[in-house]
């Protein structure tokens, strides 16, 4: 967290930039074109206010990497910082969890500088305790979505195959997670598909929240168990990495 808040001192107008300009864009490219597009959801919501937490999960998809990229994949090409950190008197599987939370801490950051852009844009007829399970459905969403990202960045060295694996990623993630379209757009054999992905069961887990008031608890645990595997499996990677 300190070496992230001293990036950012030394970058502070552009970071403060990017922090108001992404959600601006977010908004005017996406949801005012999709908007105009389709009117209502197929629950008959208006689609304004049934996709203000798809965009909510798309900045945080954005806002999640910079910090992951120049730690595991730049730093780690160039031999630079990360080789540092692996020496340090931590376990991989702390150093990787506390990278995750500093990703996650600077990607509401700009989530909240994203709500209260948008509440000036749009009405966002949420309440108190929405919002908390929307950050609670966020952070593990965010979570996953930090792994695989710590994964991809261990593992390939390439950097026109890095670019390649990241833009398959973020397509499927941003247009196969029901973030921007539900999911019964799609065919019944790829929805079937892609409802299974860790990605869009923490955004149905919120979507069934905020429709009905029920907490699918089954859903909430087993991405929790996904995750700590997950970080467990990225802190042997990361290990068995370093050694070579």
């Amino acid at each position: 967290m300190l070496r992230r808040i001293w990036v950012w001192r030394n970058q502070l107008l552009p970071n403060i930039f990017l922090f108001f300009t992404l959600p601006v864009s977010v908004f005017y490219f996406l949801s005012l074109p999709l908007k105009n597009i389709m009117r209502f959801s197929l629950s008959d919501v208006p689609y304004d206010v049934w996709v203000f937490p798809g965009l909510m999960f798309i900045i945080g998809s954005f806002s999640v990497y910079p910090s992951i990229y120049r730690d595991y994949y730049d730093l780690r090409i160039n031999h630079k910082v990360l080789i540092n950190i692996s020496l340090s008197p931590y376990g991989k599987k702390r150093i990787i969890f506390s990278t995750l939370v500093t990703s996650l801490s600077e990607s509401f950051v700009m989530i909240l500088i994203s709500i209260l852009i948008y509440s000036t844009l749009t009405s966002i007829p949420f309440n108190l305790v929405t919002f908390l399970f929307l950050g609670i459905c966020l952070s593990i969403y965010l979570f996953i979505l930090g792994n695989l990202l710590i994964f991809l960045s261990v593992m390939i060295d390439t950097l026109s195959v890095m670019l390649l694996v990241l833009i398959t990623v973020f397509i499927l993630v941003l247009f196969g997670s029901g973030f921007l379209f539900e999911l019964s757009f799609f065919p019944v054999i790829l929805e079937s598909i892609l409802a299974w992905s860790p990605f869009a069961i923490s955004f149905q887990v919120f979507q069934k929240f905020h429709f009905t008031e029920i907490i699918d608890w089954r859903s909430l645990f087993g991405l929790t168990i996904f995750t700590y595997l997950f970080t467990v499996l990225n802190s042997y990677q990361l290990k068995k990495k370093l050694k070579h």
